[in-house]
This record gives C-alpha cells, structure tokens and sequence, in this order.
C-alpha cells in the first residue's frame, strides 16, 4: 500500500451513526476534515454533531448517507457498528475500500480483521480497541468522556499510517507493540461482564454475590485460557484482576449488552463470548461455562419481541 501522508482536507467515511461513530465523526469534522457519516437505508439523517464532555459543547457539520450503491472508495474508512451489525458494514465496505484504503475497525473483540474481510487484506485494516466513554443523547447527540488514551491500536505498520488520523480526534491514541494481548484483555472484560448483567438485567453489583462472582471467575479462567492459546500474554491471576476492575466501577455502572436488552436491541453475544468459544473450538479448548452463558444470552435475545 503507498505511502498515504494525513492531511486536514482528507475525506474520511464512518459506517455507523452510534455513539463511538458520532464522537469520531464529529471530532474529525472539528478537525477540518470533510467527513462521511453512513447509516442504516431510510434512517433519518445527522448532519450536526452535537459534543458535550471533555471538550465542551461543541457542534459539526458532516454530511450524511444511507444508501452504499452510491458511495465511492474513501481513503479512510472507520467502521463502529456493533459486532452484530457487521452484514451492514460489509454492504458499505464493499463500496468504500480500494487497494489504498486504510480501514480503522474500531469494535470490541479480537476478531477486527476479519470484520473488514473480504474487502480489504490485513495491510490496509488498523484494528482498534475503543477505552473512552461514549454516550450517545439523541440521534445527532453525544456525550464523550475518557481519561488516557482513548484509542489502542498496534504498533505496526497500518497503525503507524492511521495515527497521525487518530490523533486528530483528540482522545488519545496509545499503539502497542502487543496489540493481541490488549485486545484479550479487554475482551475479558466484555464476554463476562457484558453477559452477566444481561441475563440479569442487574448492573455491576451483581457480581458481589457469591454465586455470580464464583460463575464469573469460572468464565474469566476459560477466557484466559483461549486468550493464552491465542498468543496473549496474560498472568495467572488475569481473573482476579478483572474481578478487581469490575468491583471498582462506580455504583450503577452497566454494559453495553444490559443497555441494549433494556431498550429491546439485538446483542453483540456472538462477537464478545462467540468469539471466545469460536477460537476455544479452533484451539480444542473445553469452555462448558462460557458456552453455557452463550446460549443462554442467545436465547434471551433470539426471544426479543
């Protein structure tokens, strides 16, 4: 892929109007760059990105498109639907990426390349880890919140072309050299967290009971277990570390998975805790707990109304 020099006036298409969208798009557009939201077929356009948060109440203007049959091949692409959206991601990147397109996956899991798969090779996909706080307030409204570097990306060669971008939006960038055990760490925040307040539609403090501590750290094990199989360098006591993290949220804290059940949305399940036991399967690794949790939260929301 040429070298690709970021400039201001760089056209830049996000697919995917949530929250984590919203805060990129507009923080982009702030930046001077012309920006590209893309959208669901019908559903009603933001041109104005409304900000609150870190850097105050601010306001962009991006233009706005539902339809990917008339979208063009765009330098950058940042791609921030839900893991259980990804047959409409692929609809727009099929539109979008050419042979210098650099894509920025910026969705939780492990699994970022191949959400950009078929459409463009591993050289030109910037897999991202998204740590800031985005809240989305209506459909052209955002809240955004962090502390650190709100973005992780990989010390590699597409992360090092899609930084100078990144960096643009103000939140932060940190590239890692070990971008595998990045990603798996927080991916065991996400397959056990996100579930268990799901299927209890209870927020963090669920798991000060035993039972459901005892259950969560079963989960944590297996995880980590696949993770290490995966190339992660992740300690013995990964479990009890995540546990720690869990039980220092603030009360009321929730997930993104308990949101989305209580607003009637489909789940991310198969993106978090599927990929867990998709590569546990790959990797001839027993995960009964997590694969229990599995179709149980797969249940819950194949019973939507």
């Amino acid at each position: 892929m040429p070298e690709h020099v970021v400039s201001e006036a760089d056209p830049v298409s996000v697919v995917g109007p949530g929250a984590v969208g919203l805060a990129l798009a507009g923080r982009l557009a702030l930046r001077g760059h012309p920006v590209t939201l893309c959208g669901r077929p019908g559903s009603p356009p933001v041109r104005d990105i409304e900000q609150t948060g870190d850097l105050g109440a601010r306001t962009a203007r991006v233009h706005w498109q539902d339809d990917p049959a008339r979208a063009r091949p765009a330098a950058w692409i940042l791609v921030t639907t839900k893991l259980h959206q990804g047959a409409a991601a692929r609809a727009w990147l099929e539109r979008l990426v050419d042979r210098e397109s650099v894509v920025v996956v910026a969705q939780n899991g492990v699994e970022h390349r191949e959400q950009a798969a078929p459409y463009a090779p591993p050289g030109q996909v910037v897999p991202a880890l998204v740590h800031f706080n985005a809240e989305r307030l209506g459909r052209g409204r955002v809240a955004v919140r962090g502390e650190g570097a709100g973005l992780v990306i990989g010390d590699d060669e597409p992360g090092r072309r899609a930084r100078p971008l990144l960096e643009g939006t103000g939140l932060g960038v940190d590239p890692v050299a070990d971008f595998t055990t990045a990603a798996w760490r927080k991916l065991m925040v996400n397959a056990v967290a996100n579930p268990v307040t799901a299927l209890t539609s209870r927020r963090v403090e669920v798991f000060a009971d035993p039972a459901v501590r005892a259950m969560a750290a079963t989960m944590l094990d297996e995880v980590a277990e696949v993770g290490r199989a995966e190339g992660a360098r992740l300690p013995g006591n990964a479990a009890d570390e995540v546990l720690a993290w869990i039980d220092a949220r603030p009360p009321g804290a929730g997930s993104s998975m308990l949101a989305d059940r209580l607003a009637g949305r489909p789940m991310e399940h198969d993106g978090l805790l599927g990929a867990v036991v998709r590569r546990a399967d790959a990797q001839g690794i027993a995960v009964p707990m997590c694969r229990t949790v599995l179709a149980l939260v797969a249940a819950l929301d194949g019973a939507r109304p």
